[in-house]
């Protein structure tokens, strides 16, 4: 009885150890004017529930391995990003197209932080990171990673308040934050965080017409205390890139992210698990 008692237990601690897995949560942000009005469910999804990611899942999923996926739609009204209306955002977008200039751009690009806009999408994250906890429990999840869009940056954060005390974090990849200088948390509980997209707010910034008008990019806030060869930092559009010259949609945009995969194992910003 004893010896069989023995083989139990070891072979309960091998298929809990073969069951355990990481977890890869996709957020998702504005999914354009058409779904305006929508505001998110906070549910756990198991597939990509609208097709926003055009694959580009598959493709960071082939980097995790023994990893399952969850996703959150975290669409919001334009009203709670730095546009505030469609207007402002086409009168951008237009006059971004004319605008050559390298320096004092705030005029053309619509930067200006919207606190509350931004809090509406943090606090309909802790609700989606209560979701999270209840899959959690009901799971063998080992570690959690994130990979988020636009909007969804903020969603993440609120993600991140619920989970901090009962989840360990793995990686954090942020895919053109909105407003990204709005907010930012203690990185330092990730093993890696980085963020893609375009160059906006340096002095070696892209030309107007070439920077991501959709959400004009900042450094979220806290990377740079990352070091950069190990733990963290931003990843620009490669100059080698040769559909480099996106502009104001295109660089945004998750159909025309393969420059993503130009980053090399040696290089800052190749993920994976």
């Amino acid at each position: 009885m004893a010896k069989r008692a023995i083989l139990l237990f070891i072979f309960s601690m091998l298929h809990s150890v073969a069951m355990s897995q990481d977890l890869l949560v996709f957020i998702n942000g504005y999914r354009g004017p058409k779904y305006d009005h929508e505001r998110p469910d906070n549910q756990l999804q198991l597939k990509d529930p609208t097709g926003y990611w055009y694959k580009l899942d598959d493709s960071i999923q082939k980097r995790f391995t023994n990893t399952s996926s969850v996703y959150f739609d975290a669409h919001h009204p334009i009203t709670t990003s730095t546009h505030r209306v469609l207007r402002k955002a086409v009168r951008s977008y237009l006059c971004s197209r004319f605008c050559w200039f390298r320096k004092d751009s705030r005029w053309v690009l619509n930067k200006e932080i919207n606190e509350t806009g931004f809090e509406e999408r943090v606090a309909n994250g802790r609700l989606a990171g209560q979701a999270l906890r209840n899959y959690i429990q009901e799971h063998d999840v080992k570690k959690i990673h994130f990979v988020c869009h636009s909007m969804g940056y903020a969603y993440m954060l609120g993600i991140m308040d619920v989970l901090r005390a009962d989840a360990t974090f793995g990686k954090a990849l942020i895919l053109s934050p909105e407003a990204a200088n709005t907010q930012g948390r203690d990185w330092s509980v990730f093993e890696e965080v980085w963020q893609y997209g375009a160059r906006a707010d340096e002095k070696a910034a892209d030309p107007i017409f070439l920077q991501d008008g959709i959400a004009p990019q900042f450094a979220v806030l806290g990377i740079e205390q990352l070091p950069m060869s190990t733990k963290g930092g931003r990843i620009y559009i490669p100059d080698s890139y040769p559909k480099r010259k996106l502009g104001f949609i295109k660089s945004h945009h998750l159909a025309y992210y393969d420059w993503f995969y130009w980053i090399k194992p040696e290089d800052p910003g190749y993920f994976k698990q």
